[in-house]
């Protein structure tokens, strides 16, 4: 659905994303030639910043000197959905429904609601552009009904002209560039650690060890298709505090202290895109396994 139209469809556009408190406007080119997806992502608002994306291979451009989160975890577009979402799978832990038919930058488009049939996730709203299928709009709620996060475009056209063109970065500056299939090792399960509950449908779909830049260990993330989060272990220390909460928008954090049967103690912190009494489960059942 989503995922299929995106891959048939080039556009240009501007969209707003707010998360929690914060608001910022991107403008985005999406080209789809070949079964390949091309974007060109750039920021806005304050220091000019650029997502360029051919294929796997994600560059990130920002002012030299100056550092930015789009080094350490390349984003896409909250308007492109994860790919191979596998919408009829989960109809075992969703339910689907359509709120509204709505205009979204300047398109008629309807709107439908995904929830979570266990009250373990966040409610999802998805605008969906009904000539193409692109999304248009996305929204997060929380379990209280108030809104943590939404990306909705303002300006949208479908199939522009001169598209190779508009893919060109337009600034110069430090380059970072990352092939998202190596940038996560695969793996089937964790070696020696791992939660013994996870909500319906998240499996484990990358690992990430740690180097001496990087204060944990390893890191594994889990998605179901529609959200992710990962898992961070790292040694104890004086600064490792035990917390629990929301940090923007969507996003949660939770760390715990585990034992292992050794004696071992380790650090356990959860960051990602689920409800924080979900969160505190997933990394209450974090054991190792001796």
């Amino acid at each position: 659905m989503l995922d299929e139209a995106r891959m048939k469809n080039s556009f240009t556009g501007t969209f707003i994303h707010r998360r929690g408190d914060s608001m910022s406007s991107f403008s985005i080119v999406h080209g789809a030639r070949d079964g390949v997806l091309h974007e060109r992502l750039k920021s806005l608002d304050g220091s000019p910043r650029e997502i360029l994306r051919d294929g796997e291979s994600v560059t990130c451009i920002h002012p030299e000197g100056e550092g930015s989160r789009w080094d350490q975890v390349p984003p896409l577009t909250p308007l492109v959905p994860a790919d191979d979402v596998n919408w009829e799978r989960l109809q075992a832990w969703f339910e689907y429904n359509i709120l509204t038919y709505s205009r979204i930058a300047g398109r008629e488009a309807v709107v439908i609601e995904v929830r979570s049939k266990f009250h373990d996730r966040f409610v999802r709203r998805y605008g969906v552009d009904l000539e193409t299928g692109l999304l248009l709009k996305t929204e997060i709620i929380g379990p209280d009904g108030r809104s943590l996060e939404l990306a909705q475009f303002s300006q949208i056209e479908i199939d522009p002209d001169n598209l190779d063109e508009k893919l060109q970065p337009t600034i110069s500056g430090k380059r970072t560039v990352f092939d998202r299939n190596h940038w996560m090792e695969r793996k089937t399960f964790a070696d020696n650690w791992r939660p013994d509950w996870l909500p319906g449908g998240f499996t484990l779909t990358g690992k990430i060890i740690g180097d001496e830049s990087k204060k944990y260990l390893e890191a594994y993330t889990y998605s179901d298709g529609l959200s992710s989060f990962s898992l961070f272990r790292e040694e104890i220390n004086d600064q490792f505090v035990e917390m629990e909460g929301r940090g923007g928008g969507a996003t949660v954090a939770v760390s715990r202290v585990i034992k292992t049967k050794d004696g071992e103690i380790w650090g356990i912190t959860l960051v990602g895109e689920i409800p924080v009494e979900t969160a505190k489960r997933v990394a209450s059942s974090v054991t190792m396994i001796n």
